[in-house]
């Protein structure tokens, strides 16, 4: 599973990117390129006033097995645990007893620019193509005993980028379009499940990175600069007509062919 990601943008980028309406005090929010379990981060938890806050990354609850906190939370729940990338069944995070509230009425965007993987003592920085950036993370979010708010980001098995790169899962990414309804609490579980998928390999890329420099205490852009040539070759021109077509055969309900078919 990736291990960090980076939050970098600024306040003006992230406010116009996700339309936050509420005023935002700039002392809560500190770009990093260094984000793991246990930092501080940014989500965004309600449409209604679109407010960026700042929470600890490791899910909590009063209940013994979240006390420590949970980063990641996979979307299949105890299913697919060989993570089998053609894996058609059930999205059985609903079925956990620890998220099957949260994931109904407890959803938050986890605001990103990249993450990064290591693998076989290599690192890789991925992003998505476009200058697609800052982006969001499917996230859910809950209150710790002493009233921390904490969040955890949800995974999913691997696309072929991810996969090839030595992995076999990879967080939940969201396009733009399923980012409201992914915050509206009266949105149906059918379509917030339905969100759970593996992003498009084609509208994603990544570089090597130093992973020495990964394993330091730095924390600037010194340690996500390329140390190579992007994995995938990067063709000019506009992926729109393409990323629209796959959303359009999966945001309204989808069935599990319809899912199935939405694997890349």
């Amino acid at each position: 599973m990736f291990e960090q990601y980076i939050l970098a943008s600024n306040l003006i980028r992230i406010t116009k990117r996700f339309n936050i309406t509420s005023p935002i005090d700039s002392s809560l929010y500190t770009p990093s390129f260094k984000i793991i379990p246990g930092n501080n981060s940014n989500i965004i938890r309600s449409n209604q006033v679109k407010k960026l806050e700042q929470a600890s990354f490791g899910l909590k609850s009063l209940s013994s097995k979240l006390h420590e906190g949970v980063s990641f939370v996979r979307s299949e729940g105890k299913r697919n645990l060989s993570d089998d990338p053609n894996y058609t069944g059930s999205k059985a995070i609903f079925l956990e007893p620890e998220f099957k509230s949260l994931i109904r009425s407890q959803r938050c965007l986890v605001i990103a620019d990249g993450f990064i993987l290591k693998s076989n003592n290599k690192a890789y920085l991925i992003y998505l193509r476009n200058k697609k950036r800052p982006f969001a993370f499917a996230g859910i979010w809950n209150k710790s005993k002493d009233d921390e708010l904490t969040f955890a980001i949800l995974t999913t098995t691997s696309n072929s980028l991810v996969e090839k790169l030595g992995h076999k899962r990879m967080p939940v990414i969201l396009h733009m379009e399923q980012e409201h309804p992914w915050l509206r609490k009266s949105t149906e579980l059918s379509e917030v499940l339905g969100a759970l998928n593996p992003y498009p390999h084609f509208l994603m890329n990544a570089y090597p990175v130093d992973a020495k420099l990964l394993n330091s205490g730095e924390n600037d852009i010194s340690i996500i600069q390329p140390i190579g040539s992007p994995i995938l070759h990067e063709p000019k021109g506009n992926l729109n007509k393409k990323r629209k077509k796959v959303i359009k055969n999966v945001s309204n309900n989808p069935t599990l062919g319809d899912l199935a078919g939405y694997k890349t």
